[in-house]
């Protein structure tokens, strides 16, 4: 069963491709990455839908992250349970033999809870790592990525902010202003977990 929900009717007058992506307010850094697409229609509607489910990873890309590289997974997504007391909350990261590997998700007690950590060691340099970057997944897919570095410490929160917009690019792009439009926030309300838009000719998304 899903958690959240949103419809979208697109009645632009031509096919439209909608994205969700999400973006993380208590980050300086990092890019968020095309979440889920759908294609859709004219006059037709579709439902986005996902569960709040929580994993670590780290990726590569075929150059440093910037807006408009697509983020590609490098290792297996670590779920976490950063809301759940004693749930596992950390991942460590680290390079052997030419490759980076990920530790199993373990508990940090020292973690604040509803946050989650990707610590990297120094057995990799800046260098070795120019193409790596880790990120933070909802519901199995990667939702943001912030440029990898040896001897570090990310952590991510669990309050990210939902956008839904047209684009071009597919799942796991890293996106800018360049890179989609008619952008729009989208805000769940106290107990509210289904909302409906309606994508106009002048392609805004209006809530319905």
């Amino acid at each position: 069963m899903s958690d959240y929900s949103i419809k979208v009717k697109n009645s632009s007058g031509a096919r439209q491709k909608v994205a969700i992506y999400q973006v993380y307010p208590n980050l300086a850094g990092g890019l968020p990455l095309v979440w889920i697409t759908k294609n859709i229609n004219n006059e037709n509607d579709n439902t986005f839908s996902w569960s709040i489910d929580w994993a670590l990873n780290w990726g590569t890309s075929k150059q440093p992250l910037v807006p408009g590289v697509e983020w590609e997974s490098g290792g297996t997504p670590r779920a976490v349970e950063p809301n759940q007391a004693g749930g596992n909350n950390k991942v460590d990261l680290s390079y052997y033999d030419g490759d980076f590997q990920s530790s199993n998700a373990f508990n940090d007690a020292s973690i604040p809870a509803g946050s989650m950590d990707i610590a990297t060691d120094k057995t990799f340099t800046v260098l070795e790592s120019a193409k790596m970057s880790v990120s933070v997944y909802m519901d199995g897919k990667p939702t943001f990525a912030m440029q990898g570095r040896p001897n570090g410490l990310y952590q991510f929160d669990t309050h990210p902010t939902y956008y839904l917009c047209t684009t071009d690019s597919k799942e796991g792009v890293a996106v800018s202003g360049n890179f989609v439009s008619s952008v729009t926030e989208v805000v769940f309300s106290k107990g509210i977990t289904e909302l409906s838009y309606e994508l106009t000719d002048t392609l805004d998304f209006v809530l319905v």
